[in-house]
């Protein structure tokens, strides 16, 4: 049976403190875009997380429902 769990998002991480607002998930600001994506890598790195890119400064991290990414 194929597994229809919906991604959830797990955590954001920016470099741009304007592109988001108070919400559900962490945010985790960095001072710039290499930073953001090495703070994104080791997140996703541990937490089997899939990094999502809004091509805004903004990445965000999702889970699948079922408490995993699908990456290795």
């Amino acid at each position: 049976m194929a597994d229809t769990s919906s991604p959830v998002m797990f955590a954001i991480v920016t470099s741009k403190k304007e592109a988001v607002s108070d919400g559900m998930a962490p945010i985790f600001y960095a001072e710039d875009d290499k930073e953001r994506d090495r703070i994104a890598m080791w997140i996703s790195r541990i937490t089997n997380a899939d990094v999502h890119d809004l091509h805004n400064g903004v990445l965000m991290l999702t889970t699948s429902g079922s408490g995993g990414g699908q990456g290795g």
